[in-house]
Formats: structure tokens, sequence, C-alpha cells
């Protein structure tokens, strides 16, 4: 049977050979694969079947950007772009960036979990956390919602209003580099050397 470790005032520090912060840096990198699983997903069904409505992005990016929705007296019709190769740029672009974070994502989730044993090899393994993370919030929060948001006026479009999914990924992918970070800085303070 496994002994529990326990500090000086008999707390509970971890299970067997396991410390806390060990499984913190387990259950933060099992998150991190999560969230990768998640864009992966996304990123298939959009390169896969690009033209359903409900499963993909294209139609969605066409609308956003043509305006089609948008009150014809909004007063924002300058901004909007009908050329076809301008809207399969900006398509191919998320497409690439929920990929890219994906697989970024990965790579952080795997070296994550082989590395849990080490605080300083786990913070390495990290940098692929932020990479993803960021790169997620690029296209979530900036692509989506600053951009399409208010630059394309999605508030207002009757037809393709994102914002409320764009929000739920933007606070999702926010929460997993929030989550990195806590049990990062939490392992370097307690000194774990490992």
């Amino acid at each position: 049977m496994s002994q529990t470790k326990r500090d000086r005032g008999g707390s509970r520090l971890g299970v067997g050979n396991w410390s806390v912060w060990r499984m913190a840096r387990v259950t933060a990198s099992v998150f991190v694969l999560m969230v990768a699983a998640y864009y992966l997903m996304v990123a298939f069904d959009n390169i896969t079947n690009p033209t359903n409505p409900n499963a993909s992005n294209w139609p969605f990016v066409q609308g956003v950007l043509s305006g089609d929705g948008v009150p014809v007296d909004s007063g924002f019709g300058y901004r909007f772009i009908d050329a076809q190769w301008f809207q399969v740029i900006a398509y191919l672009g998320i497409m690439a960036g929920e990929s890219l974070t994906g697989i970024f994502l990965v790579i952080a989730g795997i070296l994550g979990l082989r590395r849990s044993g080490s605080c300083p090899r786990w913070g390495g393994a990290q940098k692929w956390t932020f990479a993803g993370g960021t790169l997620g919030l690029a296209v979530f929060f900036l692509g989506f919602m600053a951009i399409g948001g208010n630059w394309f006026i999605m508030y207002l479009n009757s037809k393709w209003n994102g914002l409320q999914p764009a929000f739920q990924n933007s606070v999702m992918t926010v929460f997993m580099l929030v989550l990195v970070s806590v049990v990062l800085v939490g392992s370097h303070l307690a000194h774990e050397k490992k």
C-alpha cells in the first residue's frame, strides 16, 4: 500500500510518490489535450465539410465578410468584402489557425504528461501551450470577436452571428492558459526541483 506524504502539520501532500504539484501538472496537461481535441475537431469539420452551413465556417465566413444579414441602412456597407478570393483566404487562415492550435496543444499535452515528474522540464514543455493558446486567441478573439464582431458588424447580423461561440472558445483558451500558468508558478514556488 502506498503511503501519503505529509507536511509538518500533517496535511496531505500527495499520493504515493506523486506530489500534489505533479498531480496538478498531469491534470493541466490532460486539460490541454482536451482543448487540443476541440480545436482539431473544429478544424476537421471545416476541412472535410466546408459547404455545410451547420458544420463549417465557410458559409459563415462568406456571410459575415459580405455583410449578408446586416441591415442595409446600418452605414457600414463600405466595410463588407464580396471578393471570393479574399473570403477563401480568410477561411483558409481560420482553418490553418485552428489546425496549428490543435497541433501545438497536442505537443504540449503529450510533453506535459511525459515530463510531469519534473517542474522545470514540465515548464519547458509549456512553450507549446502558450504558442497554441495565443494562436487560438488570434483566431477566436481577434478574428471572430474583434474583426468579425466589430469591423464586419457581426453583432448586427441577423443571419451570421458567431459572437457567443467565439466568446466561449476564447474563455476556454484563456482558462487553459491561466490553469497552466498557476500550476507552473505554484510548482516553482513549492521548490520542486526534480
